[in-house]
């Protein structure tokens, strides 16, 4: 008589543990991409520049204390590779919802989570190591991070706007949304290698719309939040997918067809 009560008190504790959770996934993506624009924003002001008078590279050298704004960096790249993370998850739960999940899907979004968490990865690298170093190995590292960035940021872009088209329950808006944004930044990316010292602007404009389009994730998160399969996985839990095979067969009654 007394197990009804209790079972009561779990499911609401429950509820309000996985409304912390959405709310968190909500922020998460926005945070980090302010701080990335933040950290675009303070090296203009405290160095007195603007975007056409030299690279994001050249103005993270200058700047001081270094330390403050390589802080600033480590946080929002390391914020933008839990969101990736979180990404990651969300888009294999959709599937396994669906019963559509192959070999190719699953390895296509590890290939692409793989991507930006490397991306940000050679972020933190290419601050850590100034582009005027005196050492030709600071240098090199700096230049292999740039790389890694650019490059590999936009393969996510790309990889994961096809992995978006195969998702149902967002509206296509959104799917728009989410393809021009990568194809911009592209476009401003490839500009930068042609044309260099003419176009700083166009670096700047790169890295803040990198940002932007993790930000945007908050959008997808709102739709789907998974905040179940999340909390296992941040919390190291397994057995979980068997006691929820009942809440993913409702989900996946609700998603259009």
């Amino acid at each position: 008589m007394r197990v009804q009560p209790l079972t009561q008190s779990n499911e609401a504790d429950g509820g309000k543990s996985n409304a912390c959770i959405r709310l968190v996934l909500g922020v998460l993506p926005l945070l980090g991409c302010n701080i990335i624009l933040a950290v675009l924003y303070l090296l203009q002001s405290k160095l007195g520049i603007t975007m056409n008078d030299t690279s994001v590279s050249q103005a993270l050298a200058d700047y001081e204390p270094n330390i403050e704004i390589l802080v600033l960096i480590f946080i929002g790249a390391t914020l933008m590779i839990v969101v990736t993370i979180c990404r990651d998850i969300q888009i294999n739960v959709y599937h396994r919802r669906r019963r559509s999940t192959t070999c190719g899907m699953k390895a296509l979004n590890s290939i692409a989570a793989f991507a930006n968490i490397t991306a940000y990865a050679g972020f933190v690298l290419l601050a850590l190591f100034p582009v005027d170093a005196e050492s030709e190995r600071d240098r090199q590292l700096h230049n292999v991070g740039s790389y890694l960035y650019f490059g590999l940021s936009g393969l996510y872009g790309l990889l994961h706007t096809f992995l978006l088209w195969k998702q149902t329950q967002y509206p296509c808006i959104i799917k728009v949304i989410f393809t021009i944004v990568p194809l911009v930044t592209i476009a401003f990316s490839i500009t930068y290698v042609v044309k260099m010292e003419e176009a700083y602007i166009t670096e700047w404009i790169t890295v803040a719309l990198g940002a932007i389009f993790v930000g945007l994730m908050s959008l997808l998160f709102c739709v789907d939040p998974v905040d179940d399969e999340l909390i296992d996985f941040f919390c190291c839990r397994r057995g979980g997918n068997k006691s929820r095979v009942h809440t993913d067969d409702k989900r996946k009654e609700l998603l259009p067809v």
